[in-house]
């Protein structure tokens, strides 16, 4: 998906996606979201990469679902 924009205020990110501060401020935490790649501070503000973000969901996805085939089988 394009977005116009790269990097968005963590409120505006929470409206688009449905997540909530906290899941996102423990990703940082635990090192899942590093700063300056996912995420990163600015003007005392945390901002929030649309299109990292998406690129981790799509390549964990892909990921989580040959994990289920496999414990199917």
């Amino acid at each position: 998906m394009n977005h116009p924009l790269t990097w968005v205020k963590l409120e505006k990110y929470i409206e688009l996606s449905g997540d909530t501060k906290e899941s996102v401020r423990n990703r940082r935490k635990v090192g899942k979201w590093l700063d300056g790649v996912e995420t990163k501070i600015y003007e005392g503000h945390i901002w929030v990469n649309l299109r990292k973000v998406e690129e981790r969901i799509e390549n964990h996805g892909s990921q989580g679902n040959r994990a289920a085939q496999g414990s199917q089988q």
